[in-house]
């Protein structure tokens, strides 16, 4: 698989961290860090790419705050990944819910 957008938050608005990123040959995608007045902007495509940080954001929030524990009380790779799959199974059921079967439900 090639990579070849680093997309991130302003936390990562940093000069060394953006060179690197160009040295390994991918693209810097980084929010601007409003703290240091710098007024760097994206073209459209890369606006494109950047929109789809949010969603992913959004997801890993509600997988977060509402699907995951605060703690995981097992031990073991096998019990940790099967408590995180479940959670991502059951965000990814909500979300065919959310947006294919209740859209139908509401027209009828």
């Amino acid at each position: 698989m090639t990579f070849l957008y680093s997309v991130m938050d302003s936390a990562y608005d940093a000069s060394p961290i953006r060179e690197y990123i160009s040295g390994k040959g991918h693209v810097p995608l980084i929010e601007i860090n409003t703290r240091r007045g710098c007024t760097r902007s994206f073209s459209p495509a890369q606006e494109a790419r950047f929109a789809i940080r949010t969603t992913v954001e959004g997801a890993n929030a509600h997988l977060k705050d509402w699907l995951l524990p605060a703690q995981l009380f097992v031990r073991g790779v096998t019990k940790v990944t099967f408590r995180l799959l479940y959670g991502v199974l059951c965000l990814a059921a909500l979300k065919i819910l959310q947006y294919f079967i209740l859209p139908s439900l509401q027209t009828e």
